[in-house]
Formats: C-alpha cells, structure tokens, sequence
C-alpha cells in the first residue's frame, strides 16, 4: 500500500452526537460519534500505511455573525438556530444583527456580506454556538485523540493542526479558505500550507464532519485549488462522515458531483485490502 494522507476535518466534541464529561454538544450531527470510532479502528489497523494525519479544527468567538445568539427578529426575539438570514430581510427589518455594540461600520458590512453570499448562490444559515475557544467542545472526540496519540507514538511524527473560524466577520467551512475572506486576515485566505502539505502524490483520505457542510467546502476548494491531479488521489471515507440533519440531500449531491469529476467514494472498512 502506497503512504497514505488522512485529512480529518472538525471530528470534535460539539459536533458528536454524543455527551461528553457530562456536557450535550452544541451542534451534534446524527451519527457522528459512530464515524469517530470507525475512524478509530481504521487508524489502529492500518498505522503504518498512514504517512501524514493533517486535523483541522472548527474555532468559534461567543460572538459570531453565523450564532443565531448574535440576531433579533422583527419583534425583538431570538431567531431559533438554523434560520437562513438573507440581504432582503435585513434590508426589510425581518431580522436585525446586534453588531452596532461590535462596530459602527458592522450593519453595513453585514448587508454587503450577505449580498456576496446571494452572488454566490449562497444564504447565511445561522447556527448555535458551537466550538468556542477554550472549551471542552472544541476539543476533538476523546477515542480519536487517543488514536492520533498512539498514531503519533508509534510513527514518531506529529499531526498537522488547521485551526478556522476565529474570525467573526466570515464564515469558514473549508479549511481551505473562509466563505468570504475578511480584508486584512490572513488566516481568512487561500490556506497555502494545507495546499503544500496535500500537494502529493500520496493518496488523500479524509474524514470529518459533517459531509453537507465543512468536509464538503473543503473537499470543492481542494478540487479548485489543488495539484491537478488531487482529484484521482482523493477518497472519501463515506463512513466516517454524516450530514447535518436537514441537509443530507446536499451532502448527497456532493458524493454524487465529486465521484463524476474522478474522487473516490469508499467505506473504511474496505481501505487496506487491495486499491490504496
């Protein structure tokens, strides 16, 4: 078997449909615990074929313009997590962002941003809080962080860290690169080192969460961005991700748009017995 690349993106705490010391997630997605522990198994087993782990991290601000806690409906009341904001309702008072205490340039800045989202096709969904920094939640799933640690042990090498989303301005998805880069943010561009890392020719495997969300941003930008032949050395590891409830027929189009354009689709427990 050829060196292998595992990139595992956001496999934290707060997105495992699962408690953990004592503490429901913020953002859980249905089945994500299970996807850790195959990944689990998967990195045990096949240790010495797994050349290079790259892990990004999902950080959050309590403040984000993406927290549903950082906007007000019309009458004044909380909008419930997984509201889609758009320019139109902001525009005609439907939803309003608390942002004047931040900035006094932030009303019209987020006006803007959610007119390039349109532009892009795009709505701004608006989220519970999730990830924050510091917090048992952005913490990766525990049996996984086990895994890397004697992954790490037993190589002798260390895993590559992709922290996203510390900025409040944006949203970050990919690992890649934030929705919309913040002017003056470096870490809101075109990741170059996670470019120079995957740059080949190993095979790429990744995992994470979820597939209709941030594994899907990130998989498209690397498509975009990447060596031209990322696509033929890219599998994605269909048991070790889950879609956000509500979006599974995204996440669905994406396996089905990535496969046409050449990118692997297999489960784990058929990795190491034949094809890398």
């Amino acid at each position: 078997m050829n060196a292998i690349q595992l990139l595992i993106i956001d496999a934290q705490n707060d997105f495992c449909d699962r408690p953990f010391a004592g503490t429901l997630p913020a953002l859980p997605v249905a089945g994500a615990y299970q996807d850790c522990l195959r990944l689990v198994r998967l990195i045990d087993r096949l240790a010495e074929a797994i050349d290079a782990v790259v892990l990004s991290l999902d950080l959050h601000h309590s403040i984000d313009l993406a927290h549903h806690t950082l906007w007000r409906d019309a009458n004044g009341a909380l909008p419930p997590p997984f509201t889609q904001v758009t320019a139109a309702d902001v525009r005609h008072g439907r939803y309003r962002a608390l942002a004047a205490a931040i900035s006094a340039d932030a009303e019209q800045y987020i006006l803007e941003y959610l007119q390039n989202l349109e532009r892009l096709g795009l709505a701004l969904t608006l989220w519970p809080p999730h990830c924050l920094v510091g917090s048992p939640g952005a913490n990766v799933n525990p049996e996984l962080a086990g895994a890397l640690q004697r992954w790490e042990s037993k190589r002798f090498k260390t895993i590559d860290v992709i922290e996203k989303g510390r900025n409040i301005w944006t949203e970050s998805f990919s690992a890649l690169k934030a929705v919309s880069p913040y002017p003056g943010d470096a870490d809101t561009d075109l990741n170059r080192h996670l470019l120079d890392l995957l740059a080949g020719p190993q095979p790429v495997w990744v995992a994470g969460q979820a597939s209709s969300h941030c594994v899907r941003q990130t998989v498209l930008d690397l498509l975009q961005y990447g060596p031209a032949d990322i696509a033929e050395r890219l599998t994605l590891l269909t048991d070790c991700m889950s879609p956000v409830l509500g979006f599974e027929k995204m996440a669905e189009q994406f396996f089905n748009d990535v496969r046409q354009r050449g990118v692997r689709l297999t489960a784990s427990s058929e990795l190491g017995r034949g094809r890398p």
